[in-house]
């Protein structure tokens, strides 16, 4: 008898399931639930924007390779582009209480070991990148500037990553990423060997190559201070007041060697050098949680090398002509980039 009684009840639960189920697929039909389409949107949406703050750092190139000519002094130009960005970032921390508290917080965050102390020298590397700028944007033209760029932040990230770096864990270097970098530089030596034998010394084409590894670690460790600090706005503050420093010694020490440029240039848009590489700043921060880091940096990496392409043929620089082989070049790295960021392919477990 309560076997009976039971045998009922599951069957009148299992009866009322079904008929639950039956009245869910009815009301899905008769309301279908909101499309999703708006995520897509957005998500299509911010990675056209990371690939438009790429092609501000290609414009920032320009601008400050423009600016070192006309004053002829790439350091004075460095110094004077990394100095405008840094005083836009200083009134944006002014106006972010959330900002102003991570200033506070980083001077305990080093002081108890958590942020080691030469993460506040990011800015190094942008440092670095700027005074390329300056130095060989005029020799060689944006497009290969912008290539061996690209090639030295694949190759510092691929070290990174395998390394790891404060507290971010070593990551695996998965066939996918050794064979991308390998793209990559491949391409950069595609494209800039017609140059070499021309008119830019290897040591000038070197030079943004160093530039871009050197990148990748700014990226890095900017993101341990923002971290720490709990604001990318401050992170970004810490990192324009290290580039700022370092670029005023060597240029002040140029001045005092060379002596000072005899004018400064009238242009006003030959001194937004530095506001472009804080929108790209700002541009990444608010994308990368839609998007993620990956596809983010895919998406600016490309805008850089279009926007590249775009500025060289309808602008080129006094002396350079782009050549058929550097396009090839430009995407043949697109591709390097792609491979190296498909995700490894888990192996499935078996379940008994």
């Amino acid at each position: 008898m309560h076997q009976g009684e039971t045998d009922d009840t599951g069957l009148r639960k299992i009866e009322r399931e079904i008929i639950a189920d039956g009245r869910e697929v009815e009301t899905a039909l008769a309301e279908p639930q909101p499309s999703r389409s708006p995520r897509l949107v957005v998500a299509v949406a911010s990675v056209v924007v990371a690939a438009l703050g790429g092609g501000l750092i290609t414009i920032q190139a320009r601008v400050n390779g423009q600016l070192s000519l006309e004053l002829d002094d790439g350091y004075t130009a460095a110094f004077i582009s990394f100095f405008v960005g840094l005083v836009l970032i200083a009134v944006m921390v002014t106006v972010s209480a959330k900002a102003r508290r991570g200033i506070r917080l980083i001077p305990a965050a080093v002081r108890s070991g958590e942020l080691p102390w030469w993460m506040l020298l990011g800015g190094f590397g942008g440092a670095t990148l700027v005074l390329s700028q300056g130095l060989t944007v005029t020799l060689i033209g944006v497009a290969l500037f912008t290539v061996a760029i690209v090639a030295g932040q694949t190759i510092g990230s691929l070290v990174i990553d395998a390394r790891g770096i404060g507290t971010v864990p070593p990551k695996p270097v998965t066939i996918t990423r050794v064979i991308g970098t390998i793209v990559v530089v491949g391409s950069v030596a595609l494209s800039v060997s017609p140059q070499i034998n021309a008119h830019a010394p290897f040591l000038v084409l070197l030079m943004p190559l160093i530039a871009g590894c050197l990148t990748g670690w700014q990226q890095a460790v900017n993101g341990q201070v923002r971290t720490a600090a709990g604001s990318p706005v401050t992170a970004t503050l810490v990192n324009f007041i290290g580039g700022t420093l370092l670029l005023g010694i060597i240029a002040v020490v140029h001045i005092a060697i060379a002596g000072p440029p005899t004018s400064l240039p009238g242009n006003p848009l030959l001194y937004l050098g530095g506001v472009f590489g804080v929108i790209f700043i700002t541009i990444a921060a608010v994308v990368v949680p839609v998007v993620g880091v990956l596809l983010q940096g895919l998406a600016a990496v490309s805008g850089q090398l279009v926007a590249a392409l775009l500025i060289e043929a309808l602008f080129p620089a006094k002396g350079t002509t782009l050549q058929i082989i550097t396009v090839l070049g430009t995407m043949l790295t697109i591709v390097g980039l792609a491979i190296s960021v498909i995700p490894r392919r888990r192996r499935s477990t078996a379940t008994p």
